[in-house]
């Protein structure tokens, strides 16, 4: 049963660093649809720098919180081996911003960027901030599975930022968010259940399935948006309309309470995961027909 688990774990974690590389593509790719020379070299460095974060708040979580949320890599590393790798990623992200300001000249904005990222995963679970624990994790980082690396990508190849990056940008800090908040519900079958500190913690199971079902309908929102007002005429258009049903689909869990059941909260975490890449994906096909 362990090694099924840590199987699981080691299979999961490849699809947690899609969650910030995908949405960067998606930036990427609004800059060549703008019409803007998109650099490779930068869109790597940046995926690069992207990667080293993601292991830094997971690092981070092994080293300071290991017994918080339902994350992937639970017991993978010792503490020890957690600090240094959350270092490493830290070190890394912070070298490759400087790289990327200095030698590729990627604008004023990329150190702020790269330290809002750091804020956001590395101090997620570190001191002094530990995020998690003051009910603020999930809406600050659910701008890092959204927002920031859509607007990062357009950024690092242009010096700019254009209306656009909201489009897409907010409906995946919606459902980013609702990633941060599902995978922080407690395990309800534990025989000693450890201390919780996110958000479902401070305000209940209940509450938190309200605040999923408000996010979601944003995001639901902003996907309507798209397909009725496009910012120009909108390829892939059954994309989207399978986005809202996967959405509506989450939604009928959450109306149902699988928030209340073991095997419905793991049920929820996987299809919030599956709604976070596929609205990513479908962006990146839109804008690639677009380009």
């Amino acid at each position: 049963m362990t090694s099924n688990k840590t199987l699981k774990n080691l299979l999961a974690l490849p699809l947690f660093f899609l969650t910030g590389v995908i949405p960067f593509l998606v930036g990427t790719f609004l800059a060549g649809v703008a019409g803007f020379p998109v650099h490779w070299g930068v869109f790597l460095a940046g995926v690069l720098a992207l990667a080293a974060l993601i292991l830094a708040a997971g690092g981070s979580r092994l080293a300071f919180a290991p017994a918080e949320g339902r994350w992937p890599g639970q017991g993978l590393l010792s503490s020890k081996d957690a600090q240094i790798l959350a270092y490493a990623g830290v070190g890394l992200a912070t070298a490759l911003g400087l790289i990327l300001r200095f030698w590729a000249g990627t604008g004023i904005w990329t150190i702020p960027l790269g330290g809002y990222g750091i804020l956001c995963s590395y101090f997620y679970f570190a001191p002094p901030f530990k995020w998690y624990q003051r009910g603020l994790g999930e809406f600050l980082s659910g701008l890092s599975f959204g927002l920031l690396p859509v607007a990062a990508g357009l950024y690092l190849q242009t010096g700019h930022l254009l209306t656009e990056v909201l489009l897409y940008g907010l409906p995946l800090s919606c459902t980013g968010f609702n990633l941060l908040l599902i995978y922080g519900f407690p395990h309800l079958e534990e025989e000693a259940p450890a201390p919780r500190h996110g958000l479902v913690a401070k305000v209940g199971p209940v509450a938190g399935a309200l605040i999923y079902t408000l996010m979601n309908i944003l995001a639901i929102v902003g996907l309507v948006v798209a397909l009725l007002f496009p910012a120009n005429p909108l390829p892939f258009r059954v994309g989207f309309i399978l986005l809202i049903v996967l959405a509506v689909i989450n939604q009928e869990l959450i109306k149902r309470k699988d928030y209340l059941r073991e095997a419905g909260i793991d049920r929820l975490c996987r299809l919030t995961l599956a709604q976070h890449l596929a609205m990513g994906l479908v962006f990146v096909i839109s804008l690639w027909h677009r380009w």
